[in-house]
């Protein structure tokens, strides 16, 4: 069996470590499977994945509708990944003579990310139903559950998965301080920059040094030209790799993820693997995995009182009973496992 999955991005996000991981976990297996990258993007992609060898060597470039349809040739089964990949996808195959199957693994909703005025809007919207016959699937009930009441379509179910080889946990954290972590991306507005930055701010102000603050995604100039919240004490880690990130969650206490919505939050789960405490936003597919007050925190991210609350009953917590709430969390973890996502995949995606 040959597998494609279309994925014209320059690597890093959530969407992107899920395919990169499962390709990774497909190759192990004996499935011929590689990643199609555009142009732009290839170099980008390829060095973002440089520690998963079965991945960097089966990254692939194409440029266009023609070379992608030339990638198509003798390909089982092509899975699109990313709005822009549908109509690429359908092109293509106007081009090749091959008949593969084709899926879309939709991993968000895409017409969320754009204005309804801006055409890209419309490509979002149409490429769940672009291509006659192609399976959608999808890794949490929310993103199955909106894009059936929005396309009248049926969405398949897939396991999620986190690479348990990066995110393990770390035990040894500090005892004086609360170590807190957030991901900070001006370029994303629903990732919620200027709300993520003004709690962090709050929260050093009220604590002081009892307090680590740690933000990472973006550079210090990117936070000076979005004009955030930043005249307080706090280290900025800046674009991380995943092992660079794993390293920080581990050290860290408490995550804290105030984004409008998580299609998934990625990042949420694997900071609990690595040993720390999840705070996110209850919109959206994050109860997957977390349930509120019991391995983790699931809070309406607009209310900033309730938000500074839990934080505060956070910090102010027995160190035995943050290990505790951790614990609960790296336990929950291990049930996402890129195996059982990857099988998961595979029995949609087969022919």
């Amino acid at each position: 069996m040959k597998v494609l999955y279309v994925l014209p991005v320059k690597g890093g996000g959530g969407g992107a470590h899920s395919v990169a991981q499962e390709v990774n976990e497909l190759v192990k297996m004996g499935i011929s499977a590689q990643i199609a990258v555009n142009q732009k993007n290839f170099a980008s992609f390829v060095t973002c994945y440089s520690d998963m060898p079965n991945v960097s060597r089966n990254v692939v470039e194409f440029t266009d509708e023609k070379s992608l349809a030339a990638l198509l040739n003798n390909v089982d089964s092509v899975v699109c990944t990313i709005f822009t990949s549908v109509k690429l996808v359908k092109d293509a195959l106007t081009i090749t003579k091959s008949k593969p199957k084709v899926s879309y693994y939709a991993q968000d909703y895409e017409p969320l990310f754009v204005q309804p005025a801006d055409p890209m809007w419309q490509e979002a919207f149409d490429s769940y139903t672009l291509i006659p016959n192609m399976t959608v699937f999808a890794k949490t009930d929310w993103i199955r559950n909106v894009i059936t009441a929005n396309h009248g379509i049926e969405v398949s179910k897939v396991s999620p998965s986190i690479d348990h080889d990066v995110y393990y946990p770390g035990l040894n954290k500090s005892q004086t301080q609360v170590w807190i972590s957030a991901m900070i991306r001006p370029s994303t507005p629903r990732r919620a920059p200027q709300r993520t930055m003004r709690v962090l701010k709050n929260i050093a102000e009220e604590f002081g040094n009892k307090v680590n603050i740690n933000v990472f995604g973006c550079t210090d100039e990117d936070i000076f030209t979005a004009n955030l919240p930043s005249d307080f004490d706090y280290t900025n880690h800046g674009v991380l790799s995943r092992n660079q990130v794993s390293a920080l969650l581990r050290k860290s206490h408490l995550f804290i993820d105030l984004s409008d919505y998580q299609a998934f939050g990625r990042t949420g789960l694997e900071a609990m693997a690595c040993g720390c405490v999840s705070l996110v936003p209850s919109t959206g597919g994050t109860d997957e995995y977390i349930k509120h007050n019991e391995n983790g925190f699931a809070i309406d991210p607009r209310d900033e009182k309730s938000v500074a609350s839990h934080v505060s009953s956070f910090i102010t917590l027995e160190n035995t009973n943050k290990k505790e709430l951790a614990g609960i969390g790296i336990s929950t973890s291990l049930e996402f496992s890129v195996r059982r996502a990857t099988l998961s995949v595979l029995t949609v995606i087969g022919t």
